[in-house]
């Protein structure tokens, strides 16, 4: 009697599990389609990420891009100042920032792209109300710098990039010949 009680207990369990494939739908193989127009519509509020990580990776891709980053809220004007001091590897650079239109704390975000393609850490700055200066050490020769801006109240962002040759000539003192 042992095998007959074990016998039914097969198949008893082969109904169970012959009810529960039948009940069972197979996933179609077709191609899922979406429509564009039902798509939602990309915000601030559904962004992964936060404002300050998205405005590193736009920073750092604006150095990796043939064509600079176009996301321009807020006009954004940098400039270069003229290199006053230079080590034997580096050199400083001033940098003058000014967002127009700025409503609150700025915060300014900074990577530099050498000649041989090597790129820095993104290092950020306070920026007050949308004016500073900024003093940058780079390597000598010629770098590019990706500057990322975000206005701290209407959370608009502005992107640039900016060419610099870090060279500084020194008059050398001694004999000169006019010709």
């Amino acid at each position: 009697m042992r095998i007959g009680s074990r016998i039914a207990a097969c198949l008893i369990a082969t109904a169970f599990a012959t009810v529960a494939l039948a009940a069972y739908k197979a996933p179609s193989r077709a191609p899922l389609r979406v429509d564009p127009s039902s798509q939602i519509p990309k915000s601030r509020f559904l962004a992964f990420g936060s404002l300050a990580t998205q405005l590193d990776n736009h920073v750092l891709a604006n150095l990796l891009t043939d064509a600079p980053v176009r996301q321009i809220d807020t006009p954004l004007a940098v400039v270069a100042g003229e290199i006053t001091r230079c080590g034997s590897r580096t050199c400083t650079v001033p940098l003058t920032l000014r967002v127009n239109d700025a409503q609150g704390p700025v915060m300014v975000a900074f990577a530099v792209a050498n000649a041989r393609g090597e790129l820095s850490d993104v290092h950020h700055a306070e920026c007050g109300m949308g004016a500073c200066s900024v003093s940058l050490v780079l390597e000598r020769g010629s770098n590019t710098i990706s500057v990322g801006v975000i206005d701290g109240i209407s959370q608009t962002t502005a992107y640039t990039r900016v060419h610099v040759n870090a060279n500084r000539v020194v008059a050398r003192n001694g004999k000169t010949e006019w010709f």
